[in-house]
């Protein structure tokens, strides 16, 4: 089985994506205060820290799990590739 490029780049691109067009799951029972976004896997969140530290860095309350990133690029993947095989047979008959 070979991997598709333009469908693997096209997934990466909606899970990056994902995070600006797809609201936010705000979690405010837990200590400290966060907003996590991905879809389906939540996989970047965003903690609410108050600014103690003077601190002006855009990335310093920022947490990136890179392996759940590949887990949503390959889920996405899977159901362009679901879609484009159902499509194929469909309009193949």
């Amino acid at each position: 089985m070979t991997i598709n490029k333009r469908i693997m780049n096209l997934s990466a691109w909606l899970a990056v994506l994902a995070i600006i067009c797809i609201p936010g799951t705000l979690h405010t029972e837990d200590d400290p205060l966060r907003t996590e976004y991905g879809f389906p896997i939540r996989f970047f969140t965003d903690y609410h820290y108050a600014n103690s530290d003077g601190t002006i860095w855009f990335i310093s309350g920022i947490s990136l799990n890179v392996l759940l990133y590949l887990f949503n690029v390959l889920f996405i993947y899977a159901g362009i590739h679901v879609i484009l095989y159902i499509k194929n047979k469909l309009t193949r008959t």
